[in-house]
């Protein structure tokens, strides 16, 4: 994890721009030679610390202090050194609209050479200290070579461990007769891919191995092939060996085999190669690790083409498996199911024979049964839990399993095989496997409370502002690469092109997670719902919050005379009673903050007052995320934010309103001047009771800004959007007729409320501005029918409380694009719909919800035909199912609720 730290320093100091803030000459060149002085310092140090912390991360107690030691003076020197250039570009702007006499009464000529010499100070100790430690790492033995890291006695114990042979029976094996048969089917040149090579992929613990075992002595598969190999791989290995090992295998003559063990590597590869191609075998590789390890093994001895032999490889890693089977078959094990997992449980907890009656088995059983759900389905932790559960002969012992359970099975406290007893280490090498950068991501997900659904597009935000990742792009790169290592789980999916919206992890990973951001001092997180639950003596940089109504005294109190490096605050689900109480002094200390996110908050009473948020967050100099999502309250901003100039995401969707009164300008100045943010959040509601007396938000200036959600046309200039060339999405409110403007090209998602609006504001002239969008919500009342908006992009359409009188189905029918359809709660008053021949060549989902004078809905020949999905609900007054829908036959899921006996009889 040190590796991961200081490569982020070093990205940080790589992308400061110096000469833009210091303009003499001689600070410049002394500011620039620190820096440089800097990076070179963590370069030399980087080069030993993959080494350290493989070796930390398998118990070296003493050299973790060191890696520590290092991690903070890196994360000292970041603070240092950006909080000196902010400071320099706030002074810059400051100076410059001075006179010479302002600037010498307000000290600027004296403060600038003292605040420089202290930076100066300050950076020369922490390379002193750099340099002391990058010493006491020679003197420990740690290695320089990035390449040996990984190659230590502990891993290689692990990697015993973990080592399979193909005749060693398996016992754990729950039988998937499908997936089993398809895997034989394509070894056995009955599938449809004419590649030699087959995988299987998934995390480690999923069955990966067992599978390609029970494959391997297949009686199928042993008719087919004549020769067999099976070799375990792993992360340390020399092709040669590899190469060897399989040879020795396939051949069986004593003479050639006593050739083959003093053959070099050409001759190896050229032996494997020629039997490959002229006998049938099979060989399967286990435990590849990664592409490159693939690639130095398959390119030299494996052919490709003209060979009955096939290759068999087992990974974690998707990516792997994809570059390995290019044109091959790929095969993931889905977790086991509850009742496949229940069938594991009781063949490793033989509980049947520890029960000594009826009643002690029923009580058992559902305790085996509560446990194993801890267990997600993973083979490998069902495994473990039947290995404790087979010591344990009675109820009171069972009972006392489930209350330690999860604790258990990452302790690996078992007593039966050996393999048993490392179970977390096992499972830890799924991230002792992750790069450096992702290692960071991995950890961060932890912060989060369990069974949390997290939002991919904050998490994105969130990466970012801790600066894990350098844009959201990445951040969405590395939650695949997570996501295709099976260590985080998707929850729903874009309806556009699939990207994932939400995702979460299991308890028995984020558990993993916990217990290695402990081990590394990544985060700590508390919860002031459990008493006498505290921060750690060391330096927190990260803290994650579940608090309970006292929090406005309990997190002051806990971070009372804590050194000030924190760097992100999250709380979940906390009850304030006064925001200043608790921001104040949160503010005053911890002036380091990236991150600050309080969500979740409620309060019993919320006065007529405007609240104002302390002038202290204006210190929050490093601040690149603030979010206030979902709090209860109205607030004011003051004129301090404007020092945010890092701030890149700000979310105010409060619950209660943004109030309208004399001092609103203040709010609306802060924001038009935060012009580094990419995601504005404005509040639900605007509050309409006082005059407004004509103000206005102008944002045009915010050039970055990708999010603008809740942009209110009553406050807020229309023609500034056409500035906003970086927009992605927009969610606007409006109380007028919209025309045309000059568009954002750049918008994808489109969403227009007109529903709190009596009449019938006229946007279609708006909507036509933006031709090229792929998601498009209306929400009121539309002054016509859809006749003149025509968006060639188009994926989702949801529309709700239209009110339209003419059928819109001939016209949304052309969008060849068109994937997903909702017509929500009178979105179309009138009484008879038809959906026209061959109309919708691509809808896949479609809607109807409470069209309550629906009465007649007709579907042509050839229409909807990729429909695949149809929910219909409340729409009371259709009488009959259409006839067309039972010719489409890719429609598999239908969902019927609250409609008419009529409908429900004719269906």
């Amino acid at each position: 994890m040190a590796q991961a730290v200081v490569s982020y320093v070093l990205e940080k100091l790589g992308e400061l721009v110096i000469d833009g803030v210091i303009a003499e000459a001689k600070f410049l060149r002394e500011v620039k030679e620190k820096v440089e002085n800097a990076k070179q310092q963590l370069r030399r140090i980087k080069c030993f610390l993959k080494d350290a912390d493989a070796r930390v991360r398998n118990g070296d107690e003493t050299l973790a202090l060191l890696v520590e030691e290092i991690k903070d003076a890196a994360y000292d020197l970041d603070d240092v050194v950006s909080t000196f250039v902010l400071t320099e570009e706030a002074e810059a702007e400051a100076a410059a609209t001075k006179g010479v006499i302002d600037k010498v009464f307000l000290g600027l000529f004296l403060k600038r050479p003292i605040r420089f010499h202290n930076f100066g100070v300050e950076v020369n100790k922490i390379l002193n200290k750099l340099s002391k430690l990058k010493q006491s790492l020679e003197r420990y033995g740690v290695w320089r070579d990035d390449n040996v890291g990984a190659s230590s006695s502990s891993n290689q114990r692990l990697n015993d461990l973990r080592r399979t042979y193909s005749h060693v029976p398996e016992h754990d094996f729950v039988e998937n007769e499908g997936a089993m048969m398809e895997l034989v089917t394509q070894l056995s040149n009955k599938g449809k891919s004419g590649s030699p090579f087959v995988s299987i992929h998934g995390m480690g613990g999923l069955g990966k191995t067992t599978l390609a075992k029970m494959v391997y002595h297949h009686k199928d598969v042993r008719k087919h092939f004549n020769r067999f190999a099976w070799v375990f791989v792993s992360q340390q290995f020399q092709p040669k060996d590899i190469w060897k090992g399989v040879l020795l295998d396939l051949v069986s003559a004593t003479t050639e085999k006593e050739k083959i063990k003093k053959m070099e590597d050409d001759e190896l590869a050229k032996k494997l190669y020629d039997v490959l191609t002229k006998q049938k075998c099979l060989v399967v590789l286990d435990d590849v690790w990664q592409k490159a390890d693939w690639d130095s093994l398959a390119k030299p001895a494996v052919p490709e083409k003209r060979t009955s032999s096939k290759i068999l490889i087992t990974t974690r890693r998707r990516d792997v498996a994809e570059h390995a089977c290019r044109r091959g078959f790929l095969y993931q094990p889905p977790h086991l199911n509850f009742t496949a997992s229940w069938e594991l449980l009781k063949k490793k907890a033989y509980f049947q024979a520890h029960a000594p009656s009826r009643s002690h088995y029923e009580h058992m059983e559902k305790l085996g049964k509560d446990m194993v759900k801890y267990c997600g389905g993973l083979p490998l932790a069902i495994v473990v839990l039947g290995g404790l559960l087979s010591t344990k002969h009675t109820v009171y012992e069972w009972e006392t399993v489930k209350q330690n359970v999860k604790q258990l099975i990452n302790k690996g406290q078992s007593i039966g095989e050996p393999e048993y007893n490392t179970v977390f280490a096992v499972l830890g090498l799924s991230y002792d496997e992750l790069s450096y950068d992702l290692k960071p991501c991995f950890l961060h997900l932890a912060n989060f409370p369990v069974d949390y659904e997290i939002n991919v597009k904050e998490l994105c935000q969130l990466w970012t502002a801790e600066g894990f990742v350098p844009a959201e792009e990445k951040a969405r790169e590395f939650l695949m690469a997570l996501v295709d290592k099976g260590m985080v789980q998707v929850g729903q999916r874009s309806s556009i092109v699939g990207r994932i919206k939400t995702c979460r992890m299991h308890d028995l990973m984020r558990d993993l997670c916990l217990e290695i951001a402990k081990e590394e001092n990544f985060f700590h997180s508390i919860n002031l719902q459990v008493s006498g639950d505290s921060l750690p003596n060391s330096k927190v940089r990260r803290l994650a919050v579940l608090s309970n109504d006292k929090i406005v005294d309990g997190l002051p109190r806990l971070t009372n005379n804590r050194e000030k490096c924190l760097r992100s605050l999250l709380c979940f689900a906390p009850k304030v009673e006064d925001f200043n109480d608790l921001m104040k002094p949160l503010f005053n200390r911890f002036n380091m903050l990236r991150v600050f996110k309080l969500e979740f908050i409620s309060r019993e009473s919320v006065g007529y007052l405007d609240h104002q948020i302390p002038e202290e967050i204006g210190r929050l100099i490093h601040l690149r995320l603030l979010s206030l999502k979902h709090c209860n309250k109205s607030f004011l901003l003051p004129f301090s934010m404007v020092n945010l100039r890092r701030l890149q995401t700000l979310d105010l969707r409060i619950v209660d309103s943004l109030r309208m009164n004399l001092t609103l300008h203040q709010s609306f100045y802060v924001l038009s001047k935060l012009n580094h943010l990419r995601h504005l959040y404005l509040p639900n509601f605007w509050y309409t009771g006082f005059n407004n007396y004509g103000l206005r938000l102008r944002l045009g200036n915010l050039r970055s800004l990708e999010t603008l959600v809740n942009f209110d046309t009553r406050y807020c200039e229309v023609d500034d959007l056409s500035q906003l060339t970086k927009l992605t999405k927009l969610s606007i409110n409006t109380f007028q007729a919209l025309g045309e403007i000059n568009p954002a090209s750049n918008l994808q998602s489109l969403f227009v409320d007109t529903s709190t609006n009596n009449s019938f504001p006229n946007i279609v002239p708006f909507l036509s501005s933006y031709p090229q969008i792929q998601k498009l919500r209306l929400h009121g009342k539309l002054v016509n029918s859809l006749e003149n908006i025509f968006f060639t992009n188009l994926v989702k359409l949801t529309m709700r409380r239209n009110f339209l009188e003419v059928d819109p189905m001939p016209i949304l029918a052309k969008l060849s694009k068109l994937r997903i359809l909702a017509l929500n709660y009178n979105s179309y008053y009138g009484k008879k719909m038809v959906c026209c021949k061959d109309g919708f060549p691509q809808l896949e989902s479609l809607s109807i919800k409470e069209l309550r004078n629906l009465e007649e809905w007709r579907v042509e020949e050839g229409a909807l035909s990729k429909l695949c999905h149809l929910e219909m609900f409340l729409c009371s007054k259709l009488i009959s199912y259409p006839d067309g829908l039972r010719n489409i036959t890719t429609l598999k899921d239908i969902t019927l609720r609250w409609m008419g006996e009529d409908f429900m009889r004719s269906f």
